[in-house]
């Protein structure tokens, strides 16, 4: 650029107001927070500034500017932008680099990149040699290659480059809170436009269907609204459904000169530069955005937003091992933003489709992905810096100790770093690819087997594989499709490459681009592409590289698979590997971990390529199906069995009774099947030892389940050496047994203190029944109890026994503990009424001193 030369777009905006404090914090600073408001022109004016060679206040800022944005759109679309406004072509003063694709040359001295692309440029060279200056623009966003280029940068400012300059940017920073985490650091404020924001409120009735209500308030703005528009909704198909129902509106409206246009992730660069182009004379438009469009990039023209408040955020499932999205509502920082776009050209209106109560009570900041997405690719980047924790670098917030811990094990078992956290030779191999430290050591371990066992083109197809496997599923949009084989998906995506049609052919360019990108890192001459070619018999086994905890084994039972790490996964009933014995599971979705993606691994190739992870055990185990206890040989891969066979010499006295106090103390006390004999015996014994806690005397054991489980081993384990069915157990005589583990003193205290039985006056044994805490209760007809002054005792004496009289019919009629008060009170009621009722039967006026009887008055008579 001519050092004299102007930006060809002169316009005043909002943050040139702060340009001189700006230029005088650079001269005292290296390290700038600065937030500016949608509109201020902090991505698109503020880098010309430092591009102007005439300014000699930055001077010191020697070398390239390294610009980052959270999105390949944004990176783009921000760089060309700045070209324009220079009159230059892109990769000239200012160029870009994304993912696999790069516009810079020699005079380039402003680069925009992706965070992922500075990690990277960090890795290789800690001093950022050449480089004067790192701006993290839309620095709230918070994602995890961010915090993690900005930790990278931030040490290696501190501790090797104290001349590098960082500024953060952002609409919604919190600078009080980065205040505190760099009290280095000035800050800075921009104004933003003046342009008002009018924002309504409109939430759906109880009931209505999200979407319904969104097109109709869509609908009802397209109507009333002259301007463009910008509608933010959760995700690709929600995008769709609306596409396709307003395109339908607006032709049944005749509406001209308006077109819907989707923006997301997975449109091509083209479509998605297609969306923000402005509409041209005349015309309006409606893009249909995720949240992509909520920063950096500029739509111009918008003069409505419509804000479902709703967005697709990942976050990592530990079952599953992949982030999942889920639709949650969107923080206040992310509804300021949206609207905001509405205001950037002239005033605009923003309907927000929820309450004004609800924005109120949404969280300020959204949770940083630090927090909840899959550290596995940023704990080896850790590693590979020469940390061997988070809290060894300047984030600016850490993950919790178990998950660290948990991805540091991930990373020892794959072979990336050993036990003192630190990366290995085949690690530092893994960490030069850009690709999931998990894809990585799947295709080095590849080209191993390949040039090792002359699997031809088993690299090919392993790049393939970690492309298919980086990106989303192709069949991901066919609800009816439930097949789980990755062949599949491979069959699809070369079909493609060979000219046939896919509805998203950005994915398809994205997947075999990745893979291109990755067979040269490994220098393969080409990828290999041809069907015939690729070793489709291998490829379990690549996806067991990639995720040896999810080899997985069908279960005896035949109902779904056990996996390596112990936790189960199904399978549909229509996919055809219902009846493989063993998969190497991809990919697993919801609660009940169905199996997504897998591929079928021959037992041979886990015996070969994963024997050291391979362990010979012995188990004895109760056989559920046989209700028994046998014994077993096993060849595990952690918890999954290779190979079993019975191994009946295991079973010995000493075992078995380990076995049934370790099945007893699992299932409960119940599993013995207690006879009436044996809990009634258990039931006086424990009534009889909550008597004697408060009392003196011979002290009774306690017979509650909790301490009969505890004491199995003492009171059960001698009578359990030769048994080895279930059946046999619960055959066991354990009234006997109780009895047994009573000494002399405990038996005749239980025998007297707590009878079994109560003889009435008519000789007749009635069955006492014990409960802990009341006074043991027996039932007999009230003519048993004639002649008695009082209640029977138990406890030599010290308890009353509560009498349940029953009429001659054996139905209640009193309950007593007070046999001679009952006598002298309410008898005369009962009498009256049992004569009326029963008059066959001995009512005495003195039941006191009457004889007790069982028989009616005409045999009472027939005896005398």
């Amino acid at each position: 650029m001519n050092p004299d030369s102007r930006p060809n777009d002169s316009t005043e905006l909002p943050i040139d107001s702060i340009k001189q404090d700006f230029i005088g914090a650079l001269k005292s600073h290296n390290t700038i927070l600065l937030s500016a408001p949608p509109g201020a022109g902090k991505s698109t004016q503020l880098p010309l500034w430092l591009l102007q060679n005439d300014a000699n206040e930055l001077a010191h800022i020697d070398g390239t500017i390294i610009m980052l944005q959270p999105r390949r759109l944004a990176a783009k679309s921000v760089a060309m932008r700045l070209a324009k406004q220079l009159g230059e072509s892109i990769g000239e003063t200012v160029g870009y680099r994304i993912r696999n694709e790069s516009k810079v040359g020699k005079s380039t001295r402003l680069q925009v990149v992706t965070e992922g692309i500075l990690a990277r440029m960090l890795q290789h060279d800690p001093e950022l040699e050449g480089i004067g200056m790192v701006i993290f623009d839309e620095f709230h966003e918070r994602n995890l290659h961010a915090d993690l280029a900005f930790a990278l940068t931030r040490d290696s400012q501190q501790a090797l480059r104290e001349d590098l300059v960082m500024l953060m940017m952002s609409a919604t920073i919190d600078l009080q809170e980065l205040q505190q985490a760099l009290p280095d650091a000035i800050s800075l404020s921009s104004p933003g436009r003046s342009f008002p924001v009018d924002i309504h409120y409109q939430p759906a009735k109880p009931g209505t269907d999200y979407r319904q209500h969104a097109l109709s308030v869509t609908k009802q703005a397209l109507i009333n609204e002259p301007g463009s528009m910008l509608m933010f909704l959760p995700g690709a198909g929600d995008i769709r459904f609306m596409q396709s129902h307003l395109e339908e509106f607006i032709i049944q409206q005749k509406m001209t000169g308006l077109e819907v246009l989707p923006l997301f992730g997975d449109l091509t660069m083209q479509a998605q530069q297609h969306a923000i182009r402005p509409a041209g004379n005349g015309h309006r438009k409606i893009v249909l955005a995720t949240n992509i469009a909520e920063t950096s990039i500029t739509i111009d023209g918008i003069e409505v937003v419509i804000d479902s408040g709703l967005a697709n955020m990942a976050s990592f499932n530990q079952d599953t091992l992949t982030n999942e999205l889920r639709r949650q509502p969107i923080a206040q920082s992310s509804a300021i933003q949206r609207s905001g776009r509405a205001g950037r050209t002239g005033p605009g209106r923003a309907i927000r489709l929820y309450a004004k109560e609800e924005f109120v009570r949404r969280q300020e900041q959204g949770q940083p992905d630090i927090l909840q997405l899959d550290l596995l690719p940023a704990t080896m980047e850790i590693a590979a810096w020469g940390a061997s924790q988070f809290s060894q670098l300047p984030f600016l917030d850490c993950p919790d100790v178990v998950t660290e811990n948990r991805n540091w094990q991930s990373l020892l078992q794959l072979g990336v770093v050993n036990d003192k956290r630190q990366l290995t030779a085949h690690g530092k191999a893994v960490s030069k690819f850009a690709a999931h430290p998990r894809f990585a050591h799947m295709l080095i371990r590849a080209q191993h087997v390949e040039n090792n066992d002359n699997i031809h083109c088993l690299t090919s197809l392993a790049c393939i594989v970690a492309a298919l496997l980086e990106e989303k599923d192709l069949y991901r949009f066919n609800p009816e499709f439930h097949e789980s084989d990755i062949a599949l998906r491979i069959h699809l995506l070369l079909a493609n490459s060979r000219g046939e049609k896919y509805q998203n052919k950005a994915l398809i360019q994205r997947i075999l681009s990745q893979a291109k990108q990755l067979a040269r890192q490994l220098s393969l001459s080409s990828l290999v592409v041809s069907e015939r070619q690729l070793p489709f018999d291998y490829l379990g086994l690549l996806v067991a590289f990639a995720y040896p905890e999810r080899i997985a084994g069908k279960r005896i039972s035949g109902q779904g698979y056990l996996c390596a790490n112990g936790k189960g996964a199904q399978l549909h009933a229509q996919d055809r590997f219902a009846g493989e014995e063993f998969l190497a599971i991809a990919n697993l979705h919801g609660k009940a971990l169905q199996i997504r993606l897998g591929a079928s691994i021959p037992k041979a190739q886990i015996e070969r390529y994963f024997g050291s992870l391979i362990t010979n055990k012995t188990q004895l185990n109760f056989d559920e199906k046989r209700q028994k206890i046998s014994g077993e040989r096993l060849r595990c891969l952690d918890n999954l069995v290779l190979e079993r066979s019975a191994a009946p010499d295991l079973i010995n006295a000493q075992t078995l009774i380990e076995m049934w106090c370790d099945f007893i103390e699992k299932k409960g006390i119940e599993v013995l099947n207690w006879s009436q004999p044996v809990t009634e015996l258990l039931s006086r014994g424990r009534w009889l030892a909550h008597q004697h806690s408060k009392s003196e005397g011979t002290q009774f054991p306690d017979w509650s389940e909790d301490v009969l489980i505890a004491q199995l081993r003492e009171w059960l384990a001698p009578y359990l050496h030769d048994i080895v069915s279930l059946k046999q157990l619960q055959a066991l005589n354990f009234k006997e047994i109780l009895n047994n583990s009573l000494s002399y003193e405990q038996q005749s205290c239980l025998q007297e203190w707590a009878p079994q039985y109560y003889s009435s006056p008519t000789g007749n044994r009635r069955r006492l029944h014990y409960t802990i805490d009341q006074p043991p209760k027996v039932s007999l007809p009230m003519q048993e109890v004639y002649g008695l002054s009082a209640s029977p005792t138990v406890a030599n004496g010290r308890v009353a026994v509560t009498l349940e009289l029953l009429s001659p019919a054996g139905r209640p009629i009193q309950v007593t503990q007070d046999l001679a008060g009952f006598w002298q009170g309410s008898y005369r009621e009962v009498q009256k009424e049992m004569k009326g009722r029963y008059p066959k039967h001995f009512w005495p006026d003195d039941p006191q001193n009457a004889r007790a009887t069982t028989k009616t008055k005409k045999r009472m008579q027939d005896e005398r």
